[in-house]
């Protein structure tokens, strides 16, 4: 099974048992994950899955307001053409988004999405509740949810709010949960922390961020290898040491392109990408075409 199938096994168990509801969204069943990589030219939906009525929940997760819908009615309308059925379509905000288009006119058609304000709700509470819960030794598929996107809800204090989050995790009494709601925070919740936050997460739940730490280790090994080689073979004419000057040079450039790649083929949204490669928007869309 690759980094991405899993990845998207356990994100499905994450969400489902009405854990969406922590957020509003209700109804929703996952059964499994959808291919989302749609024909005729390079469109990567976020997530996309099956759901026990059988239809398709189409969930994409932003940073940034969106100025008009047209991106996500052509992911439907290809979405809808090569599996008709009906689809759903919740468009989860993060960070300080208060607003958004949810309805686009195009004249022949009218098409809605549903948007989610993480920033209307309240993650104090939403934290008190999981708290409440852990102490009385219950838990609920919402608290999944609550636990993972509680830095992306409002907060008095974000800082704060980030050592309740990492105190309350190892809490969780089952095993099973804890992975479940880690999985959930990693792929849902990362983009509202800070790099020195994922650093620190990243240290303290070492054990189940495996996953993330293998798509960096392999880049780096791999990327060093076949760059210094490559490098090593180019320098050589100007000499041994220059060689293994432009060995190390090239090998650096490929290492964090490799880990870009790894990180594609596990489904990591761009923007994640982004911030921990450095690349540019164009050179991981150049990426995702060769990981297609």
């Amino acid at each position: 099974m690759s980094r991405q199938d899993a990845l998207m096994k356990t994100l499905t168990r994450s969400l489902s048992g009405g854990a969406l509801d922590a957020i509003g969204v209700y109804g929703v069943e996952l059964v499994e994950p959808v291919e989302t990589e749609l024909p005729a030219n390079v469109l990567r939906m976020d997530r996309v899955w099956r759901t026990a009525d059988g239809s398709l929940f189409h969930l994409e997760f932003q940073a940034k307001r969106e100025a008009t819908l047209h991106r996500f009615l052509e992911y439907d309308a290809r979405l809808a053409n090569q599996m008709r059925c009906p689809i759903r379509t919740v468009i989860l905000y993060h960070a300080s988004v208060s607003s958004a288009p949810e309805e686009l006119n195009i004249g022949t058609a009218q098409y809605r999405v549903e948007n989610v304000f993480l920033a209307r709700v309240d993650g104090d509470e939403a934290l008190d509740q999981v708290e409440c819960h852990v102490r009385d030794g219950y838990w609920e598929p919402r608290d999944r949810v609550r636990l993972a996107l509680a830095m992306n809800m409002r907060l008095e204090n974000p800082a704060g709010a980030f050592e309740r989050v990492l105190s309350l995790i190892p809490q969780v009494r089952d095993e099973n949960e804890r992975e479940l709601v880690v999985s959930a925070l990693l792929t849902l919740g990362e983009q509202a922390l800070s790099e020195e936050q994922r650093l620190r997460l990243r240290k303290e739940l070492r054990t189940m961020y495996r996953l993330i730490d293998e798509i960096f280790e392999d880049g780096r090994r791999e990327g060093r290898l076949e760059g210094f080689k490559e490098g090593l073979q180019e320098g050589m004419e100007k000499g041994v040491e220059k060689g293994i000057e432009k060995g190390m040079e090239i090998g650096s450039e490929m290492g964090v392109r490799r880990v870009a790649r790894n990180m594609l083929e596990a489904g990591m949204p761009y923007e994640v990408i982004e911030r921990a490669t450095g690349l540019s928007r164009d050179v991981i869309e150049s990426l995702q075409k060769q990981v297609n």
